[in-house]
């Protein structure tokens, strides 16, 4: 198992694969943890990329660790999961939204959405590293 926490003390998003085989997961479970807030989904790779270009991501966050302008954001495959990342007043400010689809009935499922802040140096390489680890299975 190999996780990646993104957050700290009460507030995260925890996301978790679970490696069977060597190489990279099929999926990650994401648990979004706030306080008064707890919500989780499965999470499916990407068919052609798998999880690398939530791992770039988060390492292109590192190499512009002063900044930059607008929003960004990685979506899955299946917008079950989907995080919005900007730079503000020195920190990166992450916007985590959780759906979960429920076919039929009228019955729209359920949507979570929470902010995290991270911090722009040790703390946001360490979470590309742990990512990274994540989406090769290593």
């Amino acid at each position: 198992m190999i996780q990646a926490r993104i957050g700290s003390g009460h507030d995260f998003l925890q996301l978790t694969a679970d490696v069977a085989d060597d190489g990279p997961p099929q999926s990650l479970l994401a648990e979004l943890q706030l306080r008064g807030l707890c919500a989780s989904v499965q999470v499916v790779h990407h068919y052609a990329t798998g999880f690398a270009d939530l791992a770039e991501f988060f390492q292109r966050h590192v190499d512009d660790w002063r900044g930059w302008d607008g929003v960004r954001t990685w979506e899955s495959l299946e917008r079950d999961l989907k995080i919005d990342a900007s730079h503000q007043h020195g920190h990166v400010q992450l916007r985590v939204t959780l759906q979960r689809f429920q076919p039929g009935w009228g019955n729209e499922g359920w949507i979570a959405t929470g902010d995290l802040t991270i911090e722009p140096g040790e703390q946001l390489s360490q979470i590309a590293l742990e990512i990274k680890a994540l989406a090769t299975g290593s």
